[in-house]
């Protein structure tokens, strides 16, 4: 599902809270019209019309990019705040058991804060272009979790495969000496494992540098490592959807911000 669609997912989940559709929209003073489009996953509110649902339901950005789950509506449901809400299970579990050994892998939330942030790289198929994902990060069970999405490239679109849903993957992070690891997995069909090393820039607190790793047989004209850089977003609308908007979306490498271009052009060695 796309962002825009697990938006529009979550909206219409919200509005069964409520008496009526109609009433949620006089509650908020938006348009029914234009509420419809945002349903119906064919546009994003504004970043301040986008604070203001937030604050009515008691839900946070996340519903921009992850479905909510059933804990979470039944808060919303009961009118209680919902926006630290979610669980779910782990996996590889024996796996991890095996290899810890007791070594402290956690991440600490002053390190990298639950929320929506951005992760930048060049693209894997043009060097002169580069891709940003957002990534939703949070804590289950006392565990650091991610997970982001792919849309469609404009070659499944040239095919004709309009509908293709765009990839989810999720992943652990992990603290290393140095930095942090990210480590990821795509589902079916795809069902390859990427990798990221992020270490922390010495000019930006808010700015983690590395880079990523896909494990995909090579092809040619086809890269598999990258440098990347991870930007710590303000957990606010105005700064999450502009990203949102992007998201998956290769663009030339002039159209980057500065900080950012100058991290991930660097060759790869």
């Amino acid at each position: 599902m796309s962002v825009l669609g697990v938006f529009g997912q979550n909206l219409r989940k919200l509005c069964t809270s409520r008496p009526s559709i109609a009433a949620v929209c006089r509650d908020l003073d938006i348009n029914r019209v234009q509420f419809n489009r945002y349903m119906s996953g064919h546009s994003f509110p504004k970043p301040n019309v986008l604070e203001k649902i937030c604050n009515y339901f008691q839900v946070d950005a996340r519903i921009i990019l992850e479905e909510l789950n059933d804990e979470q509506m039944e808060l919303v449901h009961n009118g209680k705040n919902a926006r630290s809400a979610g669980t779910e299970g782990s996996y590889l579990h024996n796996a991890v058991e095996y290899f810890e050994r007791g070594i402290s892998l956690g991440v600490a939330q002053y390190e990298i804060p639950d929320g929506i942030h951005c992760l930048w790289r060049n693209s894997f198929m043009d060097t002169r272009t580069a891709v940003s994902n957002l990534i939703l990060i949070k804590t289950i069970n006392g565990s650091r979790v991610f997970k982001s999405f792919d849309r469609p490239t404009s070659a499944r679109r040239l095919v004709g495969k309009n509908n293709f849903n765009p990839r989810e993957h999720r992943g652990v992070i992990l603290s290393t000496a140095d930095g942090f690891t990210m480590i990821g997995v795509s589902p079916h069909p795809s069902w390859y494992i990427n990798m990221t090393y992020l270490g922390r820039a010495y000019f930006s607190d808010s700015i983690l540098t590395g880079f990523s790793i896909v494990s995909r047989n090579e092809y040619v004209g086809r890269r598999r490592a990258s440098r990347c850089a991870f930007e710590l977003l303000p957990q606010q609308p105005a700064d999450i959807l502009p990203m949102a908007r992007q998201a998956g979306v290769r663009r030339p490498l002039s159209d980057v911000p500065d900080i950012i271009r100058e991290l991930i052009e660097q060759p790869f060695s």
